[in-house]
């Protein structure tokens, strides 16, 4: 594997992992709203973008390798 295709999956596997741990927390999120602890809900959902924003960004950059 040549090393822009290394870094491409390496790069994949970094933005799988913020998003499988975005579900976590939107999870987290859901089960503390549930209960009615409203601010833990949030702060879980806050937390679930962040890593949703994360894996974004990785993904974007992936594009620019290319480039």
């Amino acid at each position: 594997m040549n090393d822009e295709a290394k870094k491409r999956a390496e790069a994949s596997d970094r933005a799988a992992e913020c998003r499988e741990r975005a579900a976590q927390y939107e999870a987290l999120a859901n089960e503390a709203k549930r209960r009615g602890d409203i601010e833990m809900s949030t702060n879980f959902a806050c937390r679930a973008a962040e890593e949703r924003i994360e894996a974004r960004r990785i993904e974007q950059g992936i594009g620019k390798l290319g480039d």
